[in-house]
């Protein structure tokens, strides 16, 4: 499976993945995630879990964390990639 094709089934572009991947989230994959950027980039690279984050993963805040820590910085961002394509 190629990149593009992962975008394609997460419903944003290429390039939104690519940002994603990088660390960093925007607008589109805000919009198909419901949480805001800052929020999901805390957790991306801090492993600072909010509310709004947690509940769309269906944990607390704790354990959301926990997860991001075992997962580490690339197993987050996977998680993420995951629930977009879970969400569409």
């Amino acid at each position: 499976m190629q990149w593009k094709d992962v975008a394609d089934k997460a419903s944003i572009t290429l390039d939104d993945l690519e940002c994603l991947l990088r660390g960093s989230a925007n607008f589109n994959v805000q919009q198909c995630l419901g949480v805001p950027m800052g929020y999901i980039e805390d957790y991306i690279n801090k492993n600072e879990a909010s509310a709004d984050l947690a509940a769309l993963l269906g944990f607390h805040m704790g354990a959301t964390e926990s997860l991001g820590a075992s997962l580490g910085k690339q197993g987050r961002i996977g998680l993420l990639v995951g629930l977009l394509i879970a969400r569409n």
